[in-house]
């Protein structure tokens, strides 16, 4: 029989709100970026990045990492995640010494939280991060013609988004986000995302499919929660259905945190897939 409660699927209110909020299955969520950012604050001091503004808000500073006399270097834009809510190009900088060593630049943008802006704002300012980064790229070794975009979390939503704009990418890989924001808007989340049906509706990638035009890897964690875990599965079946597929993982992570942390290892199974899709 089914459940008259529910509200999405076979979740009650509850059940749905829990599945959108990783703090429920990662408690210790606060101790683990603590650690992430004092790995990047050794990483900030050990190769300090040149810092641009992109865009007119005070938050629209990115910080550039390149490897030492890079010339026509492909490039990565990588967007923070945070619920939309927390999170800091600081925090995100990880990265960098692993994909510098594999002979690629690393851009990493800030940009405003939805306490401060809307939604779609916040996908506006990653489009002009990657645009920026399109018409620079030159300005610091990078191929204007082999820019790639990833994003964990929101910042996987917010990428997938950014790549319905038909943006000069080769590539994206996503990492753990929502793809389709009907069942998030059902939960918490839509307390402190406010938004119209318009606006949800070009919100979600799901939904606009043939406007991808570039290769996608799919990634997600076995410690995400369920609702992360489906999305990331629905997606990667309905862009291997488009033909955009690059690849499907699910990585071994003990939670959805401590997942992006693999990119700080070249040896890594995110690593692997990130510098598959780079060709590097």
């Amino acid at each position: 029989m089914p459940n008259d409660d529910r509200v999405f699927l076979d979740y009650t209110q509850e059940q749905l709100d829990q599945a959108y909020d990783q703090l429920v299955w990662a408690p210790h969520r606060d101790a683990i970026q603590a650690e992430i950012r004092k790995d990047c604050e050794a990483v900030r001091q050990k190769m300090p990045p040149r810092s641009e503004r992109y865009g007119p808000s005070d938050k629209q500073v990115l910080d550039v990492f390149a490897p030492p006399h890079a010339s026509n270097v492909p490039v990565l834009v990588y967007l923070h995640g945070g619920a939309w809510l927390r999170g800091s190009r600081l925090d995100t900088i990880y990265p960098a010494p692993a994909v510098t060593g594999r002979g690629a630049a690393l851009v990493v943008p800030e940009f405003n939280n939805v306490s401060e802006v809307s939604l779609p704002t916040m996908v506006e300012q990653c489009r002009e991060a990657v645009d920026w980064t399109v018409r620079n790229a030159r300005s610091f070794g990078g191929d204007p013609e082999r820019v790639y975009l990833a994003g964990h979390s929101s910042g996987a939503h917010l990428a997938s988004c950014v790549l319905l704009g038909d943006p000069p990418l080769r590539g994206a890989l996503v990492i753990s986000g929502m793809y389709e924001l009907h069942a998030p808007m059902l939960s918490a989340r839509s307390k402190y995302v406010k938004m119209t049906p318009a606006e949800l509706d070009a919100a979600s990638a799901m939904r606009h499919l043939g406007r991808i035009r570039c290769p996608v890897a799919v990634a997600w964690s076995v410690g995400d929660s369920p609702e992360f875990r489906r999305q990331a599965q629905v997606f990667a079946a309905a862009l291997e259905g488009m033909g955009k597929l690059a690849s499907r993982t699910e990585v071994f992570s003990p939670n959805h945190f401590e997942e992006p942390r693999q990119l700080a290892n070249p040896d890594s199974t995110l690593s692997r897939v990130l510098y598959s899709l780079m060709k590097i």
